[in-house]
């Protein structure tokens, strides 16, 4: 009997399971350095670890379908480092100070358009060099983080409000992570089937 896991890996669906976990597990161990706040408190030096945790993490799963990826790295730190230092803020560390529900969404949707498509373009840069249809990942990182921040930050309040602790703001981003890591699952999935036609 062969290990089902090893196939299973091998394949898109894998690649896409292998980016959720490693992103998940990324936001996760950014966690002992970035502590998650509001705006104000997750700037540029915050923004900058938690781009290379999660880049590094990413990196891991990339690596595997590329080659010379560790740029990659470099673009995540950059992206997050440059939405840290502007007053936007590292927004996949923020919670919001507002606790109404449709006021999240609506601003989880509007701010997460904007990160998505600002790390969105930095790592296309890394992917351009790999695949002609790289453009899709600015789409699927603009989408997912729309839908993303906005489900992490209205579950984060509901959580919040439910269990009165702050606790709940992390967990919402969390699984805003993981909404966000399915969708550019997908398109990495689609951008790396692409890559391998063409080689």
């Amino acid at each position: 009997m062969s290990p089902i896991p090893l196939k299973l890996l091998k394949n898109q669906y894998g690649v896409w399971l292998q980016w959720v976990l490693a992103t998940l597990l990324g936001f996760l161990v950014s966690l002992y350095w970035v502590e998650v706040g509001e705006r104000s408190d997750i700037r540029a030096v915050e923004g900058t670890i938690g781009g290379v945790v999660i880049g590094l993490a990413q990196w891991f799963v990339l690596k595997q379908r590329f080659s010379g990826i560790w740029w990659w790295i470099l673009a995540s730190a950059i992206g997050w480092g440059l939405l840290g230092s502007l007053k936007f803020g590292a927004l996949g560390w923020v919670a919001p100070k507002v606790m109404s529900i449709p006021l999240r969404v609506i601003y989880g949707t509007m701010d997460g358009a904007t990160v998505g498509a600002l790390i969105g373009v930095g790592q296309w840069l890394v992917l351009n060099k790999k695949s002609q249809k790289a453009w899709q990942w600015v789409v699927a990182s603009t989408l997912g983080w729309s839908i993303g921040l906005a489900f992490g930050w209205t579950v984060g309040a509901v959580l919040r409000k439910v269990m009165g602790i702050f606790l709940g703001e992390v967990v919402g981003l969390a699984l805003g992570w993981v909404v966000v890591a399915a969708i550019t699952g997908v398109a990495l999935c689609h951008v790396t089937e692409r890559a391998a036609t063409q080689e």
